[in-house]
């Protein structure tokens, strides 16, 4: 079985001149880090992929601050919040291997629609916290394939 986490980015500050520029608060650069260290730092990823807005690749740099290993890690356009789920569930199809550990870091409206698509087959977003988690094992990464495992959250 596949394994996929899903994370939140930690909190951002509100005001930006581009939502895509919008930086963690040091608030939500603890709260990746805690997540990060709690939940992940056991695991070694196959594949990261993570978002290019400012507030994701921070996330990120605090999920390797926790020392947590990946093998492969790459930024796509296709985890920004607004994009349909579709492509993401392209990419994550297409990857080899078996028993595949993959973490995406992204943004609350996008996760919460990647999940629920996998494990439901529609797109209605389940609600994440800043920094939260959520754990789905799949035979395959197709609509309607995904088991939703848990919720972690600090």
């Amino acid at each position: 079985m596949h394994q996929l986490y899903i994370m939140r980015h930690g909190m951002a500050q509100s005001q930006a001149p581009k939502d895509e520029l919008r930086p963690l608060t040091q608030s939500g650069a603890h709260q990746a880090f805690d997540s990060a260290q709690q939940f992940l730092a056991n695991i070694k990823f196959d594949y990261v992929f993570v978002s290019p807005y400012l507030r994701a690749q921070q996330t990120f740099s605090q999920v390797q601050a926790a020392s947590v290993q990946f093998s492969k890690m790459q930024t796509v356009e296709w985890a920004t919040p607004d994009v349909p789920v579709q492509p993401a569930i392209d990419a994550l199809m297409a990857l080899p291997g078996k028993d595949l550990k993959v973490l995406v870091v992204c943004h609350q409206t996008f996760a919460g629609r990647l999940a629920t698509q996998l494990c439901d087959g529609h797109e209605r977003g389940m609600h994440l916290d800043t920094a939260n988690i959520v754990k789905i094992e799949a035979e395959i990464f197709a609509s309607q394939c995904g088991i939703f495992q848990e919720m972690l959250a600090t």
